[in-house]
C-alpha cells in the first residue's frame, strides 16, 4: 500500500526546477532515454539510485494486502489465481511505465517556463492532464481509497489485539475501545516521528511473509498423512464458476498497487531515465514474494484455510473430515499458541505504523485541496475535528464489514482500477498529446486497450463479486 507516501511528500523540495528534464514522448523506453538532451539536465549529486528507488517501491507495495493472498485460490483456484496475479502485475507495471512517460513529457515541456510547477504528486499529474477537473478526480479517488484502506487496517488491528488479549473481546468489539488510540494518532501534526519506525514495519512484514511461507510449508506435510483424505479434494485448481474470479482480481489490484507513489518516487531519483529498471525490478520482486505467500499458504491449508490466516497458522485439524466439516474452534490437531502471539505482534506493529501514514494522505489532500483547504487549515480546531471524523468513518466501515479480505477486495475493486490503470494511462495520453508527443504504436494501443478491459472487469465483475459477502454475509460464511 502506500505507507511512505507522506514521507515522500515532505521530502519534496519546494523549488524542484533543478530536476527538470527535456524529453520527447516517444514510444519505447529506449526512445524516452534518447529524447533527453544530455546528462546535464539532471542534478545527479543528490537523490535515489535506481536500486534505492526499487527498494522504496517494494516497501510501498508489500503491506496488509499480503494477508489476503493465501485465501484467493479458495474461490479462484490455484492456477487461475496465479494467472490473475500475473495479469494484474503486468497491468499495473505497464500503466506505471505509461505514467512515467507522461510525467517526463509534462516536466520536460515546462523546462523553460518560469514559475511552472513540476509534477511531483498524483494531484499534479491529474492537473497537468485535465486541469482542475483532473485534480478533483485524483483527490476524490484518493480520499475514498485511503479511507477504505484505513478501515481495512482497523479490521486487522482489531484482529491482532483480539489474538493478543486471548479473545477477551471479539475483533468487532475491540473497534470501539481502539477509537481513542486511533484518534490520538490522527492528531499528530506530522508523521516524521512515525516515519522513523518504517524500517521496523518493513522488518515486521518481511518476518510475517517468511513465517507464513515456512509454517504453511511445514503444515502441508501434516494433511498428507491423513488416512481419510480424498485425492484432489483439498485444493482447487480452477474456479467453480466464472464470477468467483472477480474478488481475486480486485484483491490483486490492491495488493500490487504502487502507481499512486510513482510521481513522488520519480522526483527523488538521481537519474529518472532509470525508472523503468527500478520499477520492473520492484514489481518482479513483489511478484515473487506474493506468489510464494499465496501458493505455499494455500497449499499448506487448502480449502480449510481460515479468513484470518493467523488462525490457520496456529491451529490445525486432526483429520480431513474435521478440516472440512467441524468448526474451527473444535479442531483437535496441533496448536502453536506462541506463534499466535508472535504473528499478531508483528502484524500489530506493522499496522500501527502504517495506519497514521495512510490517514495522513487523506488529511494532506483535504488541507491542500482548493475547495477544502480554507475550511480545515492545518493546526485549527476544524482540522482536528476533520481528522477525528475521518477516523470515526473508517471505524464505522470496519464495523460494517468485519472481514478483512472482503473489505479489502471491495475497496480495491472500485478504486484500484482507477488509481492503478485507467487514470495513469488516460492522464499520460492527454499529457503527451498536449505536448505534441509521438502517439503510441498500434501494438501499444492494443495492449493498453486490453489493460483497460482488465480494469473494467475489476470495476464491474470484481465489484459485484466482492459485494456479495457484504449483502449476504450468512451465505458467505
Amino acid at each position: 500500500m502506500s505507507e511512505v507516501r507522506e514521507m515522500q511528500m515532505e521530502a519534496i523540495p519546494s523549488d524542484s526546477n533543478d530536476n527538470n528534464v527535456n524529453v520527447s514522448t516517444s514510444e519505447s523506453d529506449d526512445d524516452m532515454v534518447s529524447g533527453i538532451s544530455s546528462d546535464e539536465d539532471w542534478d545527479c549529486s543528490i537523490g535515489l539510485e535506481w536500486y534505492q528507488a526499487a527498494f522504496s517501491m517494494v516497501v510501498v507495495v508489500i503491506g496488509a494486502g499480503v494477508m489476503a493472498l493465501p485465501q484467493l485460490p479458495t474461490k479462484g483456484g490455484l492456477i487461475t489465481s496465479f494467472i490473475i496475479m500475473v495479469a494484474c502485475a503486468a497491468t499495473i507495471t505497464e500503466s506505471g511505465l505509461g505514467m512515467w512517460k507522461g510525467i517526463m513529457a509534462g516536466n520536460g515541456s515546462k523546462k523553460n517556463t518560469p514559475g511552472m510547477m513540476k509534477i511531483v504528486s498524483y494531484e499534479d499529474f491529474g492537473r497537468t492532464a485535465l486541469g482542475e477537473p483532473g485534480e478533483i478526480v485524483v483527490v476524490v479517488v484518493q480520499v475514498f481509497f485511503y479511507l477504505g484502506i484505513a478501515a481495512s487496517f482497523s479490521v486487522l488491528i482489531a484482529d491482532a489485539v483480539s489474538h493478543l488479549s486471548q479473545k477477551w473481546l471479539s475483533p468487532e468489539d475491540w473497534l470501539l475501545p481502539l477509537f481513542p488510540l486511533f484518534a490520538l494518532m490522527s492528531l499528530l501534526p506530522n508523521v516524521s516521528a512515525v516515519a522513523k519506525l518504517v524500517p521496523l514495519a518493513v522488518f515486521c512484514v518481511v518476518a510475517l511473509c517468511s513465517l507464513i511461507v515456512l509454517k504453511a510449508a511445514m503444515d502441508s506435510q501434516r494433511w498428507q498423512e491423513w488416512p481419510d483424505i480424498e485425492p484432489g479434494s483439498l485444493h482447487h485448481m480452477w474456479p467453480t464458476k466464472f464470477m468467483d474470479v472477480g474478488s481475486v482480481v480486485a484483491t490483486c489490484f490492491g495488493a500490487f498497487g504502487v502507481n499512486g507513489n510513482v510521481p513522488s518516487i520519480l522526483c527523488e531519483m538521481k537519474d529518472q531515465r532509470k525508472f523503468p529498471l527500478a520499477f520492473k525490478t520492484a514489481m518482479t520482486t513483489v511478484f515473487v514474494i506474493y506468489a510464494a505467500v499465496m501458493g505455499v499458504g494455500y497449499w499448506g491449508y487448502g480449502q480449510f484455510i481460515q479468513p484470518d490466516i493467523v488462525k490457520s497458522l496456529t491451529s490445525f485439524p486432526d483429520s480431513y473430515n474435521q478440516a472440512l466439516h467441524v468448526p474451527y474452534k473444535q479442531w483437535t490437531g496441533p496448536k502453536a499458541k506462541a506463534l499466535e502471539y508472535i504473528l499478531s505482534s508483528l502484524l500489530l506493529v506493522k499496522l500501527l505504523v502504517g495506519l497514521p501514514l495512510n490517514l495522513m494522505v487523506i488529511f494532506y489532500s483535504l488541507q491542500t485541496f482548493k475547495y477544502t483547504r480554507n475550511y480545515v487549515p492545518a493546526g485549527t480546531w476544524a482540522n482536528k475535528a476533520m481528522r477525528v471524523v475521518i477516523v470515526a468513518l473508517a471505524l464505522a466501515i470496519a464495523r460494517a464489514v468485519t472481514n478483512f479480505g472482503t473489505l479489502f477486495a471491495l475497496v480495491c475493486s472500485v478504486f484500484g482500477p482507477l488509481m492503478q490503470c485507467l487514470m495513469p494511462l488516460g492522464f499520460s495520453y492527454l499529457i503527451r498529446k498536449n505536448v505534441a508527443g509521438r502517439p503510441s504504436s498500434a501494438y501499444r494501443r492494443v495492449l493498453h486497450a486490453f489493460l483497460c478491459m482488465v480494469a473494467l472487469f475489476t470495476l464491474t465483475i470484481g465489484f459485484w463479486d466482492s459485494l456479495q459477502p457484504v449483502i449476504h454475509p450468512k451465505a458467505a460464511a
